[in-house]
């Protein structure tokens, strides 16, 4: 099995790397995105590369996500792990924040717009908070670390990627979630995924009229209540 996070999830891409991994819905919004683990690495990548060439991310920092349940919260996630640091759920020394900007780090701050594909902001940010939207793209699809973590390193509030990996369940099911997946709970959703080979369905802001259609239309095998 893989020691870290980074290498279960690569193992998940070359295992089967073009399927779903993970479908996201907002329908407030009417947004509809489906990633496949080979996209989903790549956006991983980018990310990677702009937190450690852009603000120079180190191994010992931690960056705190405050993004409502989103398809960038997990890489975001994936990101911080590929780079050696840690994802926090107290302050950060960076941080990701939604259009609220509700969420500041102690060193860097970014926020996205969640608009589709990752969108740019239409208005100017805040002083002192990147614009994820307007940066990330610039950025390479392929991502070296520096310093790969080791199964020992701190992934999310001190533990390790090994506790996390060995705290999961494998899922290989498709199930459908309306939770952040890198919130305590929903991280052990997202482990399990990676691991077990399964696929997600991420719902925002989920309309109930719609459910059932959707259960049928992404051929949900299980839903897994908040």
């Amino acid at each position: 099995m893989a020691g870290t996070l980074p290498e279960l999830f690569a193992a998940a891409v070359r295992r089967d790397g073009a399927s779903p991994f993970l479908t996201y819905y907002d329908d407030v919004t009417g947004e509809r995105i489906e990633l496949s683990a080979v996209t989903t690495a790549n956006w991983v990548a980018k990310t990677a590369n702009l937190l450690v060439d852009e603000y120079e991310l180190e191994p010992e920092e931690t960056v705190a996500i405050g993004l409502p349940p989103h398809w960038l919260g997990v890489v975001w996630a994936l990101a911080t792990w590929s780079a050696g640091a840690s994802v926090t759920t107290g302050e950060g020394d960076l941080a990701i924040t939604g259009p609220d900007f509700r969420v500041r780090g102690n060193r860097e701050s970014v926020a996205s717009a969640l608009l589709p594909l990752g969108g740019r902001f239409r208005d100017p940010v805040p002083d002192g908070v990147h614009d994820y939207g307007a940066e990330v793209y610039n950025h390479p699809d392929l991502f070296v670390p520096f310093t790969p973590p080791t199964p020992g390193s701190p992934a999310y509030d001190g533990r390790t990627h090994a506790e996390l990996i060995a705290a999961a369940t494998p899922i290989a099911q498709r199930i459908l979630v309306t939770r952040d997946l890198v919130d305590p709970v929903g991280l052990g959703l997202l482990v399990g995924v990676i691991l077990g080979g399964g696929s997600i369905v991420l719902c925002r802001n989920l309309d109930p009229a719609k459910l059932e259609r959707r259960l049928a239309d992404e051929k949900v095998d299980r839903v897994v209540e908040d």
